[in-house]
């Protein structure tokens, strides 16, 4: 059965963003019987209000969390989302709407077959999506 993953990147093949940085985020099938990825769209968050990509370990709570909960909304249907760095209130957020968040090597393809040997071997790694929380 085939799942969705997003990833922070800035051409697709590689996984070389910071979750803040993203001003977009490319979305992946998987294919689990064979770990093949296949492109599906990409989609655009833009930069926030000040004209740059927010940081989200910055003092600009209530934009960050706006952001935040946009960007959850825009990755609706994910599983997971690959990037190069997240903090922990992103992840958490993201983890409550069942994606979760994975900091990964910069290879997409290693990483996209690290990730799926593990959900092969042990299911979906969120379980709060399954159990309704």
């Amino acid at each position: 059965m085939p799942y969705n993953i997003a990833v922070t990147s800035s051409s697709g093949e590689y996984v070389d963003l910071h979750f803040g940085q993203a001003e977009g985020f490319y979305i992946f099938e998987v294919d689990e019987r064979t770990g093949v990825l296949k492109v599906l769209e990409r989609k655009d968050v833009g930069p926030d209000s000040a004209g740059s990509a927010v940081n989200c370990a910055g003092n600009r709570h209530e934009n960050m969390m706006a952001r935040i909960n946009t960007i959850t909304e825009l990755l609706a249907g994910c599983t997971y989302l690959l990037t190069a760095k997240i903090g922990p209130k992103p992840s958490d957020v993201l983890r409550h709407a069942g994606i979760t968040a994975l900091e990964s090597p910069a290879d997409l393809s290693a990483a996209v077959s690290q990730l799926n040997k593990y959900h092969l071997k042990y299911g979906y790694i969120n379980q709060e999506r399954d159990h309704g929380k």
